[in-house]
């Protein structure tokens, strides 16, 4: 593969308000283009809807841990890194075949459609408190009084964590979430540690005094046999935590300023309320909130979509380019909500398959229908250009967002 690194901005302030330009630029360079980034080297992006799809729907030829590529450890994780970040990282999406199989099995129960209806009624009451609190704010800040909260929420309700004890989990996450740079890297460590500590915590207390929760369903799992270590348990739960509110929290933030931005969809929406999963899913291929997924790697050297590629080479799949791809999507830079067909890629593809996809939808849709039935007026408390988004590669998300009832 062609060695010369293609260098495209991923991070700035106005790459993050408009992506569509560097994305356009990046899928005229190829579908596979070489790139680097921090922590990770280097790295190749595939940028078209069709490769990106191609890669996530093929296991046989690419693998997610790099060890089954030929590298002598998972890529990304550096000697100097503790303990902890080594075994949190040890979920099912760094497992390949029958191990990630075992893994994802134990929990996807809890996320099929008929259990995630079972958890409406209690999305909808914690979603009518929390916009209780942004009326009440001095700031009306979606982002920390109910996109922030809401997914928090509603995923310890899965996992059966005490409401009590939510307040430390936003402080956690808010130290996991602002990593845009090496300094911000060391300072998730403390967050790592105490959220680890009380993870450990509650199995022990489940093994005690099991209840009807994920967690107490997965320690009887590993009390059964069914080849789940304690480690496995504490990255699984890791896992759900942060990939179970964070993503959420991005969409929330971010369909919510598309939809303002883009009043007369919004409109369309209120007037017919039959249209809000349509209108879901195209903000999530919209906003994109993850925007790429993690390093697969080629088990053999291969073309691929006219690009040699070497084995164990890095590849990410590009979903927010993939997302604005105009040979898979009609006038892709526009909002659509009634798009028809919708193939987007904002919960990957493949084996690795979002898990939370359907609670996910749920909650966009229960939050928007309240939202906008309670202030159809809604507008933004600052300007478009006084908006500012985390730096962080691969995810899209506000820092804040000020709205005006």
């Amino acid at each position: 593969m062609a060695s010369n690194i293609s260098k495209f901005d991923l991070q700035g302030q106005s790459f993050k308000r408009n992506p569509h330009p560097t994305f356009a630029a990046m899928r005229a360079v190829g579908p596979v283009v070489p790139s680097k980034i921090m922590l990770l080297g280097k790295i190749s992006f595939v940028t078209t809807h069709e490769a990106t799809t191609a890669m996530l729907k093929d296991p046989e030829h690419f693998v997610v841990d790099a060890r089954g590529a030929g590298h002598e450890r998972q890529v990304g994780l550096k000697w100097w890194m503790p303990k902890s970040l080594h075994l949190l990282t040890q979920n099912m999406l760094g497992k390949d075949g029958d191990d990630h199989r075992r893994l994802r099995r134990l929990v996807d129960k809890a996320f099929h459609r008929k259990t995630v209806d079972s958890y409406v009624l209690s999305i909808r009451r914690v979603t009518d408190v929390l916009l209780d609190d942004l009326a009440a704010s001095d700031d009306g800040d979606l982002v920390a009084h109910v996109a922030r909260p809401l997914p928090l929420a509603v995923i310890c309700d899965v996992l059966g964590l005490p409401q009590e004890d939510r307040p430390k989990f936003t402080r956690w996450m808010e130290g996991m979430s602002s990593v845009s740079n090496l300094m911000g890297f060391f300072r998730l460590f403390p967050a790592l540690k105490h959220l680890s500590g009380y993870l450990r915590e509650q199995f022990e207390a489940r093994r005690r005094d099991p209840g009807d929760d994920l967690i107490s369903a997965l320690v009887q799992a590993e009390e059964e046999g069914d080849q789940l270590s304690e480690d496995e348990l504490l990255a699984m739960c890791f896992l759900l935590f942060v990939a179970g509110h964070e993503t959420t929290t991005h969409l929330i933030s971010g369909g919510v300023l598309a939809l303002l931005q883009n009043r007369q969809q919004l409109e369309r929406l209120i007037g017919d309320w039959s249209l809000s999963l349509s209108a879901t899913d195209e903000l999530l291929r919209f906003v994109s909130p993850v925007q790429m997924t993690k390093p697969r790697f080629p088990i053999e050297d291969m073309d691929f979509f006219g690009v040699p590629l070497e084995r164990g080479t890095a590849l990410s799949g590009l979903l927010a380019s993939a997302n604005s791809d105009p040979d898979a999507f009609a006038l892709p830079e526009q909002l659509d909500i009634g798009r028809e067909k919708n193939r987007h890629l904002a919960f990957g593809g493949g084996p690795h398959l979002c898990l939370g996809l359907q609670l996910a939808r749920t909650e966009m849709q229960i939050l928007l229908e309240q939202l906008f039935q309670r202030y159809p007026d809604l507008g933004l408390g600052i300007a478009d250009a006084d908006l500012r988004w985390t730096g962080r590669i691969g995810i899209r998300a506000l820092t804040k967002l000020p709205l005006a009832k």
